[in-house]
């Protein structure tokens, strides 16, 4: 098992490395210059977009978690929101944000297996309705990329058929106790087996997530205009409802596992799909540095002092 360890520590050091070619072959003076170019107000302003964005993302967590009797206030899921933005951008595959996890579950007193399916759900809201956006983006590229929405639409549907598969409880636990009696005492096993009802225990139809899925597509609108307000103050010429579609597909493709918060695989995306409008390398990558300083660090930043200042009143676990 050493070569998975090694591999696991060796993924993240090759996403800076693509991130540095990409840097140095593009030019870091040109990228600089870019930047330099970017209007202070379009930045506030921006900026500035990203409270209601999260309110709006906070409102979806909300709904989900009331429908499945986590009750705790707006306020404070707003600030676990936060604080799962932090650890979020700090790690691969956004695996850092179910840090909310037992923070909810301080929150609400619920079981811990409820608020892990509550922070799951709401996972996969936000890479359903990723996914939905990077879809329709490749149709607008077809013409130039024909490959790629055959590609997401395989992916989308390996991620819907793995969401369904384990959404059957009976199937999960044949699964689970698989695992359990080969690798766990019985101790833990009598403990997970608690966790493992209480995850299955209210969980919402998919109907009900219907409204969840539309107020993430919103707010997802919302985190891309952010972006296109700064292409549209570096008149690049690319419109509105292309770039909104457009932008999620290098967003996607940044998850990949193999660099922090997507750097070197996003800006690589980005070079190729605003290839076809005549967007110059500079430009691409300085634009994917200044929309993620606005849209996830700034944020982040907030999560950070959010979960110094957090003091919560018993154990999180």
């Amino acid at each position: 098992m050493n070569w998975i360890q090694k591999l696991r520590n060796f993924l993240p050091i090759l996403g800076i490395i693509i991130f540095i070619y990409i840097f140095i072959d593009v030019g870091v003076d040109k990228i600089i210059d870019v930047l330099r170019k970017i209007p202070l107000t379009f930045l506030l302003i921006s900026a500035f977009l990203s409270f209601p964005r999260i309110i709006l993302s906070t409102y979806k967590w909300h709904i989900i978690a009331e429908k499945q009797e986590i009750y705790t206030n707006f306020l404070n899921l707003i600030k676990l929101n936060f604080i799962g933005l932090f650890y979020g951008t700090i790690t691969p595959l956004w695996l850092g944000d179910y840090i909310r996890i037992p923070y909810l579950k301080w929150e609400s007193n619920k079981p811990l297996g409820r608020c892990a399916s509550n922070v799951l759900i709401d996972q996969i809201i936000e890479f359903l309705a990723l996914f939905l956006l990077a879809a329709a983006g490749s149709f607008i590229l077809f013409s130039k990329y024909p490959h790629l929405l055959f590609i997401l639409l395989f992916f989308l549907l390996l991620f819907l058929f793995i969401v369904l598969f384990f959404k059957e409880k009976r199937r999960s636990k044949k699964i689970f106790s698989m695992i359990s009696s080969l690798l766990l005492p019985d101790r833990i096993k009598s403990l997970l087996t608690n966790e493992f009802e209480a995850f299955y225990s209210n969980i919402p139809s998919f109907s009900f997530l219907l409204l969840p899925l539309l107020i993430e597509l919103i707010s997802y609108t919302i985190f891309f205009s952010q972006i296109y307000l700064i292409a549209y103050s570096l008149n690049l010429s690319i419109p509105f409802f292309n770039f909104i579609l457009i932008y999620p597909i290098a967003s996607l493709v940044g998850l990949i596992p193999i660099t922090i918060s997507g750097f070197g695989t996003r800006e690589g995306t980005l070079i190729m799909l605003f290839k076809p409008y005549g967007i110059e390398e500079n430009f691409a990558v300085a634009l994917s540095l200044a929309g993620y300083f606005i849209t996830m660090l700034i944020p982040a930043f907030v999560g950070a002092i959010v979960s110094f200042l957090y003091k919560p009143k018993a154990k999180l676990l």
